[in-house]
């Protein structure tokens, strides 16, 4: 029993560590000089992902800049549409043809998923479309990038709290999943791809919940404290 807990102990760690590092490829920083970053702050974030939620290191990640964080959780925008999401749906396919004479539960399953792809895509086009360049914006009027007229007229026009009127946790309806599974099954008799088809969308729903709160208690604050040195400037 010891063994086998250890070796899905080991498996699970394996999951987060590739499911974290494989970012790396994926962010997006026009400022060159800037990437030696990325093993350290990879480093806090996959001890933050392997541990408790209450365990976010919030004053080890304030040493990087508001750029870097915003860089890193879009690179996970990157990879939830390009990966994570379709290999759930790849699944989802597979348990459709294999076990087609259950409707009820794939039919569940089905429309619960394709409402909630929709929802999540809705949510991330809002951060990259709205959130993120406001941040950009921030970002450059902090540096000097933006003349004091233009630093004005940006504050005037938009502000955080406008975005977090919006924001939704999107993370809280995955575990819907599993309640659909669990209703129309036995947890014995549950065949092993809607186990693997679960075990996905539990770590999608972990991963979704520490984006969340590395979005909300370091982003966020960062970005604030931007806001509120710009408006007693100007």
């Amino acid at each position: 029993m010891m063994k086998s807990e250890t070796v899905q102990s080991l498996v699970e760690s394996a999951k987060i560590y590739q499911m974290v590092t494989e970012r790396l490829d994926l962010i997006d920083n026009p400022a060159k000089e800037e990437l030696t970053f990325e093993s350290e702050l990879m480093e806090l974030i996959l001890e933050f992902y392997s541990g408790d939620e209450t365990d976010l290191p919030v004053e080890k990640l304030q040493k990087f800049s508001m750029m870097q964080v915003m860089y890193y959780l879009q690179a996970s925008h990157k990879l939830y549409i390009s990966k994570t999401l379709p290999e759930i749906e790849q699944s989802m396919a597979h348990i459709q043809r294999r076990y087609y004479e259950t409707p009820q539960i794939l039919d569940a399953l089905v429309l619960f998923f394709n409402h909630y792809k929709t929802h999540f895509l809705e949510h991330i086009r809002m951060e990259e479309r709205d959130f993120f360049p406001y941040l950009k914006k921030l970002h450059h009027a902090y540096t000097g990038g933006l003349s004091g007229e233009e630093i004005t007229e940006l504050l005037n026009n938009t502000s955080l709290n406008q975005f977090m009127d919006d924001h939704d946790a999107v993370e809280d309806e995955l575990r819907n999943v599993s309640t659909i599974i669990h209703t129309y099954s036995e947890d014995e008799m549950i065949p092993l791809p809607f186990k693997v088809f679960l075990n996905q969308v539990e770590l999608f729903e972990m991963d979704l919940r520490k984006h969340a709160i590395i979005e909300d208690h370091v982003l966020v604050p960062m970005a604030q404290k931007i806001e509120k040195e710009l408006r007693e400037r100007f």
